[in-house]
C-alpha cells in the first residue's frame, strides 16, 4: 500500500521556527501512548477480544439492548439486519452530525450519564484520541479474530470501520484522461479558476490534510522536481515546500464551495462545456453519480490523494450494554468471516473496508494502490491550529 506516516508535532514546530528549514517525509509514525484501561473496561472483559460470537450474543440477550450513537444515516439499515440476526438484542440507534455527537457523548460523560454504549466518529482532528481514548473515557475494543485482518498500522489508535479520503475528480465527459497527475499541477497558470473546494476554515478535514502534507513535506519537494525539472525555491515565509504549495494554490484563484455534494455538482455535472474543473472532495460523493446525474472520475494524484479518513467505533467507558456493544461493533465489521450484512451499507464507491478479507465494492479500485497518508493523531491534535493560521495569513493577503 503506497501510504505515507506523518511526523510527529515536534517536527511540525522546528520546521515552523527554522524559516526555510525543510521536514523530511518519514515511514514511521511516533509511537501511541498507551490508553489508560479502567477498572470497569477490565470488568467488562473490553480490553480482552478473545469472546466469540457466540458468547457475546448470550451475553448480550441478558443486557436485551444496545445504544450506538453514530454519524451515518446507513445506522439504521444495520439496526435492521443485526436485531434480525441476533433477536432479543434491541438497537437504540441515533444518527447525529459529528461535532453534535461528539459534544453530546462528552457532555453526558462528564455528568455521568451513560447513555451510549457504542460511538462511530471519525477523529479527524486527534481530538477524540487525545481527550477521550488515552483518559479511558472511550475504550478501544479489539475482537482478535477479526483483527487478525486489519493491518497493525490502521489499528495503532482506533478500532477502524472503514476508511474513507479527500479525493480529486474530474469530469469524464470533458476529459478522457486524469487532467492533472500532480497537486504542483494545480499551481499552474492554465489551472487558475478551475481549482474547487470547500473553504478549510469551514471544512475542517482540508486543514487536516494541509497539516499532514507539512509533515511530509519532503515528498512534496521531490514532487515538484519530476513536474517543473528543477528544484523548488520557497518563497520567504514558507519553511516548507507544502506551505508553497499551499500559497500557490491559494494565488491560482480556488473557487469555493459550501459542501462537498456543491464540489461534485460543479464538476461533475453532465453536459457541460469547456475547459472543465477539477475538484477536492468526500470520496463517498462517486457512489452518488448515478443519483445525481454526475461523471465524477478520481484522480490518484501524487505524492498523495489525502489522509487515510478513517471512521472509528469506540465503547463508552461505563456503557451499561458492553457485550451488546461488543456484538454490535463485530457486526458492523461484516462479523467473523467478514460476509455479514453489517457491513454492506459501507462497503460502497469511495468507501474502503480496513480488512483483508472484505471485497472492495464494484468499481473501486483497492485502496493499497491509492496514494494515502495514515494520521499520528497526537501530531495533527497540535499541528492543525498552526496551518489553520498559517490559512489565514494567506487570506489576508489576498
Amino acid at each position: 500500500m503506497k501510504r505515507i506516516i506523518i511526523l510527529s508535532a515536534c517536527v511540525f514546530a522546528l520546521a515552523l521556527s527554522c524559516g526555510k528549514g525543510k521536514t523530511t517525509g518519514s515511514s514511521q509514525a511516533a509511537a501511541p501512548v498507551t490508553p489508560v484501561i479502567t477498572e470497569w473496561a477490565k470488568a467488562n472483559k473490553v480490553d480482552d477480544g478473545s469472546q466469540t460470537e457466540d458468547e457475546l450474543y448470550e451475553l448480550a440477550k441478558k443486557e436485551g439492548q444496545v445504544t450506538i450513537y453514530s454519524i451515518s444515516s446507513r445506522i439504521t439499515s444495520i439496526k435492521v439486519s443485526f436485531e434480525k440476526k441476533y433477536p432479543g438484542v434491541t438497537v437504540n440507534a441515533f444518527d447525529i452530525s459529528s461535532n453534535e455527537l461528539y459534544e453530546k457523548v462528552t457532555r453526558e460523560y462528564a455528568a455521568g450519564v451513560y447513555n451510549a454504549d457504542l460511538v462511530h466518529i471519525k477523529d479527524e482532528d486527534g481530538a477524540i484520541y487525545q481527550e477521550m481514548v488515552l483518559p479511558g473515557k472511550f475504550n478501544l475494543y479489539y475482537p482478535q479474530d477479526i483483527c487478525a485482518h486489519i493491518p497493525e498500522s490502521s489499528r495503532a489508535y482506533s478500532m477502524p470501520l472503514y476508511v474513507e479520503l479527500s479525493q480529486w475528480f474530474y469530469n469524464s465527459e470533458l476529459f478522457s484522461a486524469p487532467p492533472i497527475s500532480s497537486w504542483w499541477d494545480l499551481t499552474k497558470p492554465e489551472w487558475k479558476g478551475r481549482i474547487v473546494m470547500q473553504d478549510p476554515l469551514s471544512a475542517n478535514t482540508y486543514l487536516i490534510n494541509f497539516a499532514a502534507f507539512v509533515a511530509n513535506s519532503a515528498l512534496f519537494e521531490e514532487d515538484y522536481q519530476k513536474v517543473f525539472g528543477e528544484k523548488i525555491k520557497l518563497s520567504p515565509e514558507c519553511p516548507t515546500a507544502a506551505h508553497e504549495l499551499i500559497k500557490r494554490l491559494t494565488a491560482n484563484d480556488i473557487i469555493f464551495e459550501s459542501s462537498s455534494d456543491r464540489v461534485c455538482e460543479a464538476v461533475g455535472t453532465k453536459g457541460q462545456k469547456g475547459p472543465g474543473l477539477v475538484g477536492w472532495a468526500a470520496s463517498s460523493k462517486l457512489r452518488k453519480n448515478a443519483s445525481d446525474n454526475w461523471v465524477l472520475a478520481p484522480i490518484n494524484i501524487t505524492p498523495g490523494t489525502s489522509l487515510h479518513n478513517q471512521n472509528n467505533l469506540y465503547l463508552v467507558d461505563q456503557a451499561p450494554h458492553p457485550n451488546a456493544a461488543k456484538l454490535l461493533l463485530r457486526w458492523m465489521l461484516g462479523g467473523t468471516d467478514g460476509k455479514g450484512e453489517g457491513f454492506n451499507p459501507f462497503n460502497t464507491l469511495g468507501g474502503w473496508s480496513v480488512r483483508d478479507d472484505v471485497v472492495p465494492a464494484k468499481g473501486n479500485p483497492l485502496l493499497a494502490d491509492l496514494k494515502t497518508f495514515e494520521a499520528d493523531p497526537s501530531y495533527l491534535y497540535s499541528a492543525v491550529p498552526d496551518i489553520k493560521d498559517y490559512w489565514i495569513s494567506l487570506q489576508t493577503k489576498r
